[in-house]
């Protein structure tokens, strides 16, 4: 009875839907038709022309004639449920007194438990196959029928391992792995996208509910791997690629456990079957990117980053650390080469991106497994303007090599390590002093080339981060020659005074370069390096310093800045007109 009050609210819901959805499409229907009653016309000559070339329909004439509404999927059951309606109750009522002979059965263990497993699957083939011959014409109704047999099969067999210890584990699965690969089939040959998707999920959920004793990864992955050639078959001729990612979804999640498992016995035997799903995954993303030159190419993307970070993510947790950055680097070489050749036949950037952001990953990591501290944040900075560059010659498009650029923000985080070490205690000449210089030059030497190679070219926005990136890389000097006098002197003031003069010097060199050649990021850039020094010295050194380094500090940047003075006047002198 619970069952058929729930169904009754279904079909209550259905119909009150159904009755929105009725009204809201006439009142579409009365706005269209109001506007095309009266023609509307700028002046009367033009509404008369109009009249003589179209009379006007009279009023009493209907004016607007309503096409014939579709029947919803509602109309369509009321009429099913009209036809033969007195067999349909019996039918309901039969099938009302069976479940309940059924649990009475049951109950006073009439049918034994040999019995209820094979009821529980000859039901479900039964909906199975009312579902095949149900959907050649009705196809939610032979859809339902379907994942409702495959689903009562994986419930029936889950009930005979864990209560009555049915079956073994393997001839369970594979059980339930032929029901969900009928509905598969069913849903191939009606193209049906919501039914492929739920085949994937059932085959899925599958390996839950056998019960197994003790986990069985290797037999586990085996039957992954078929599942996904047969989704990758289902998606070879229904195009589906949101299937795929589905499918790596799926491997990842049973991949989890393992990877975060203390015990590894079986993981190098496992890194294998991830190096066949990670090339399944590749070759089909490639394939259809290819195949699918102008259309909508995000499932691939998905799946191609998704399958770079799955397989970088085994690499690191299973493969030996003598062979990790072999292995990456090999892989990190498929997904580069995959990048061009795609970027090279359909001349579109996203997969590129995309491939080679793996790629970039892949070479991040193989450096990780093989340097640590300073010396990675300089192989990873070396690396990074690599990329740039490899980018700029493949490419030849200065805008996303800018951007491609900003990877130098992982190298910039680890050199703040190298900026508060303890290193600079004992001298300047170390690991350190090398990863601020080579950060400096990179950035320094990267925006020089991005504003040659924007010379006429008319983008603000480039521009400002060609300007940025000059800046970071400056900063980069100055925090370097800051540490490295603190290093060097013994008294600390002096290397204080000698920074702060040379900040002063680059800054007004910007400064009145910028106001000569009426530019404005010199001169703003030098008016902010000359308000950072005096700050400094008005709110910290003022405290710090002894009288001595205060008096000679504050008399030197003084004199620097009212020696301005006289270039502005010569400045002004030029500008003024010949006396003749």
């Amino acid at each position: 009875m619970e069952f058929v009050i729930f169904i009754f609210g279904i079909v209550i819901l259905i119909f009150v839907f159904n009755l929105r959805v009725r009204v809201k499409d006439l009142e579409e229907l009365v706005k269209s038709g109001e506007t095309q009653l009266i023609p509307k016309s700028s002046s009367e000559s033009s509404l008369s022309q109009l009249k003589k070339e179209q009379p006007i329909t009279p009023l009493t004439e209907p004016a607007l004639e309503l096409s014939p509404l579709e029947p919803t999927s509602f109309d369509k059951f009321s009429e099913w449920l009209k036809e033969d309606w007195l067999l349909k109750l019996g039918a309901l009522l039969l099938l009302i007194g069976f479940g309940w002979l059924t649990t009475y059965a049951f109950l006073n263990n009439w049918i034994g438990p040999t019995g209820r497993i094979a009821l529980g699957i000859v039901a479900g083939t039964l909906f199975l196959l009312l579902g095949w011959r149900r959907i050649e014409k009705y196809i939610n109704q032979g859809s339902i029928f379907l994942v409702l047999g495959s689903t009562t099969i994986l419930l029936t067999i889950f009930a005979a391992r864990e209560i009555y210890g049915f079956f073994t584990p393997i001839s369970a699965l594979a059980v339930m792995f032929l029901s969900t690969a009928f509905v598969a089939l069913i849903s191939v040959k009606y193209n049906n996208r919501y039914l492929s998707f739920l085949s994937l999920v059932l085959a899925g959920i599958a390996p839950l509910l056998t019960n197994t004793p003790s986990p069985d990864y290797i037999s586990l992955f085996s039957y992954l791997f078929v599942v996904i050639l047969g989704t990758i078959w289902i998606v070879v001729l229904t195009g589906r690629r949101e299937l795929v990612t589905a499918a790596l979804l799926l491997v990842t999640l049973y991949s989890l456990p393992r990877l975060f498992s203390p015990i590894s016995t079986d993981l190098e035997t496992l890194l294998l079957f991830a190096y066949a799903f990670a090339a399944v995954f590749f070759l089909t993303n490639t394939a259809g990117i290819l195949r699918l030159k102008n259309k909508e190419i995000i499932p691939d993307l998905v799946t191609a980053a998704g399958s770079g970070l799955f397989l970088i993510i085994w690499i690191m947790t299973a493969a030996q650390d003598e062979w990790k950055s072999l292995i990456i680097a090999a892989w990190m070489v498929v997904f580069a080469v995959g990048a061009f050749l795609i970027f090279k036949i359909t001349q579109r950037r996203e997969p590129f991106y995309v491939y080679a952001g793996v790629g970039v990953a892949m070479l991040a990591a193989a450096t990780s497994a093989e340097l640590k501290g300073a010396t990675l944040t300089i192989a990873y900075t070396i690396e990074c303007a690599f990329i740039v560059l490899v980018a700029y010659l493949a490419l030849r498009d200065i805008k996303v090599v800018e951007r491609i650029s900003l990877l130098l923000a992982g190298p910039v985080v680890l050199s703040f390590g190298s900026i508060t070490s303890n290193a600079w205690a004992e001298g300047f000449l170390h690991k350190d002093f090398f990863v601020l210089l080579v950060l400096g030059l990179t950035f320094l030497g990267l925006g020089s080339f991005f504003l040659r190679r924007l010379q006429g070219v008319d983008d603000k926005e480039s521009r400002k981060l060609s300007v940025f990136i000059l800046i970071v890389g400056s900063l980069y000097i100055y925090v370097l020659l800051w540490l490295s006098l603190q290093a060097t002197l013994q008294n600390n003031n002096t290397a204080v005074m000698i920074s702060l003069v040379v900040y002063t010097i680059i800054g007004l060199i910007c400064y009145f370069y910028g106001l000569k050649n009426d530019k404005r990021a010199p001169r703003l850039y030098g008016g902010a390096l000359i308000g950072f020094v005096v700050g400094r010295l008005l709110f910290v050194d003022v405290w710090r310093m002894e009288l001595a380094g205060r008096i000679v500090t504050f008399f030197l940047i003084g004199a620097l800045l009212v020696s301005t003075a006289f270039l502005g006047k010569k400045k002004r002198n030029l500008n003024l007109p010949s006396k003749t």
